[in-house]
């Protein structure tokens, strides 16, 4: 891009030459450029040499360099929006994998606002960045051709306009301070907007249960009105620039030609020197514009660089052995977790064994660190004390993709992604035939009401399942688990919403279908009317005295 742009420099300053002399030879003033020396003279030395002195012919090599000079802008805007879709690509893309594969831990204490607006938004920042960067380089070579071509036709008109400008840039520097707070704030308030829309969306059945319309309306409002100002308030300071760049002009010029008086530099170079000037201004204008646009986007490239950085956040361990299948245990031994140093530990001191084949349920009231050992089995979070053993081996030394391939898990809260009913079951394996789909649907109770939905599987899920009754998103969420054919099943407060007569009729049906699977129920009752062989109990974070109780046969 900038040595496309040198070119093009190169080429328009050669035309503003030829131009003169195109001009002064079609007045039939070519003796006075001879008369008064310099570049000029030598240029049309070298053109009559090669040409003749025929205006015309003249002429038409002049409109050959300002062809040359299109084609190579054109060139230039071919090449620079490829580069720049490149950029935005790679840093979208790095962006979107940081969120994908940094540790769970890191999204759960970030605002989902300010990372939807650095993934939506700010990694486009970048790309006008680099591209306000390669504008400076070209306008810088541009100017350096330009500065060169007004020394070789005369050194007192170049130094007086170096003069003027250095005067201009200082006074432009100052405008660039207010720009740079206003994107500081302009960050803020972007984010801040982010985070209403999706209030606004995720969140609108519980806004419109409670009537806080007028409310989200109001704090949505409120905050893009604030994004509005600071645009304008942006765009104030730039627009500026216009007005301060054509006074800088006329007065750069009225000092040249004032100067170019008094030295007696001669008509032909003081013309050429004030076209070479009047190219010369845009680039300058442009230069300082994408300085300023660069002092605002500097709060966005810090925010974007901070998301991109990896040796300040929390990143899984991934093993390096591939997990087979448990054959004798899962083991907690001591294991000590902390969500926040300022509340203490999530779970400490926590042992127990969760056998293969069989049932075993962590109960506890909310808030006891069930979660916590569920997210540590699934490989969220890694233990900060103690260690998990599959088989007598640390479950980290087992890839997580092979370790979790063999698991599926099943929540109270089931997540439903923007997509169709099959595509929500099909999530775990999407390689699964219709018969399978249709198969663990009917164990599961659900296939009678997506045979009931208008377009059956192909009906789309809507925002959030939120077209789908709680009892239903459960039964989709375990349909799900329950197609993935897993060894290890987590049922955490999965079938919650059921009624204890079709939660009993499912729990029959699993294992009947899967006699040997391996099965941890969360859940915050303890009593025996969930069938386990085991029951661990866990309150406020550590083992209950009867912490590891086993189930007779026929309870």
């Amino acid at each position: 891009m900038v040595v496309l742009g040198l070119a093009a420099a190169l080429a328009e300053t050669l035309g503003v030459g030829l131009a003169v002399l195109f001009l002064f030879a079609l007045l039939g003033q070519g003796d006075a450029i001879t008369e008064s020396g310099g570049l000029l003279a030598q240029l049309l030395e070298h053109v009559q040499d090669v040409f003749g002195g025929n205006p015309t012919v003249i002429a038409s090599v002049f409109f050959a360099i300002i062809l040359l000079k299109a084609l190579l802008l054109y060139t230039n805007d071919i090449v620079t929006a490829q580069v720049l879709n490149n950029v935005a690509r790679r840093v979208r893309d790095r962006l979107h994998r940081h969120y994908v594969t940094v540790g769970y831990i890191f999204l759960q204490k970030r605002d989902h606002g300010e990372l939807l607006n650095t993934l939506s938004t700010e990694s486009w920042t970048v790309t006008d960045a680099f591209f306000s960067l390669s504008r400076i380089g070209v306008n810088l070579c541009a100017v350096l051709v330009f500065a060169v071509g007004l020394f070789a036709l005369s050194w007192v008109i170049a130094v007086t306009a170096i003069i003027c400008a250095i005067g201009v840039f200082a006074l432009l520097r100052l405008m660039s301070r207010p720009v740079r707070r206003l994107g500081q704030d302009m960050l803020a308030a972007n984010q801040i907007l982010a985070e209403r829309m999706l209030v606004s969306l995720n969140g609108m059945r519980t806004l419109r249960a409670f009537s806080k319309e007028d409310r989200m309306l109001n704090l949505f409002e409120n905050i893009s009105d604030r994004v509005r100002v600071l645009a304008v308030r942006t765009e104030r300071v730039k627009a500026l620039l216009g007005p301060i760049g054509e006074v800088a002009s006329l007065g750069t010029l009225l000092v040249v030609a004032l100067v170019a008086g008094q030295t007696g530099v001669g008509v032909p170079t003081v013309i050429a020197s004030v076209l070479l000037l009047f190219r010369l201004q845009p680039h300058l204008y442009e230069i300082e514009t994408n300085r300023l646009a660069l002092a605002g986007m500097s709060a966005s490239l810090r925010n974007v660089r901070a998301m991109l950085q990896t040796d300040d956040k929390p990143w899984p361990v991934e093993g390096s052995r591939q997990f087979h299948g448990l054959r004798s245990e899962i083991r907690f031994s001591d294991i000590g977790f902390t969500h926040d140093p300022r509340r203490g530990p999530s779970v400490s001191g926590i042992s127990f064994s969760i056998p293969a084949g069989q049932t075993t349920m962590i109960a506890g009231p909310s808030g006891s660190g069930k979660t916590t050992l569920l997210n540590l089995l699934l490989r969220l979070y890694e233990p900060d004390e103690g260690a998990i053993s599959v088989d007598g081996q640390n479950l980290s030394v087992f890839t997580r993709k092979s370790w979790l391939s063999r698991l599926a898990v099943s929540g109270q809260d089931t997540v439903l992604i923007e997509s169709t009913v099959g595509q929500n079951i099909r999530l775990g394996r999407p390689e699964a035939s219709d018969e399978e789909l249709r198969e663990v649907c009917r164990m599961v109770d659900i296939l009678d009401d997506i045979e009931e939905l208008p377009d059956k599987f192909d009906t789309r899920i809507g925002a959030a399942g939120l077209n789908f009754s709680g009892g239903q998103r459960q039964r989709i969420g375990l349909a799900r688990a329950l197609l993935c054919e897993p060894e290890v099943l987590i049922l955490d407060e999965a079938m919650s919403a059921l009624e204890p007569a079709r939660e009993d009729r499912i729990r029959q049906r699993i294992a009947k279908k899967l006699p040997n699977i391996t099965i941890v129920i969360v859940s915050h009752r303890s009593d025996t009317t969930i069938p386990a062989n085991k029951i661990v109990r866990i309150e406020h974070g550590m083992m209950s005295t009867d912490a590891a109780t086993p189930v007779s046969a026929g309870s």
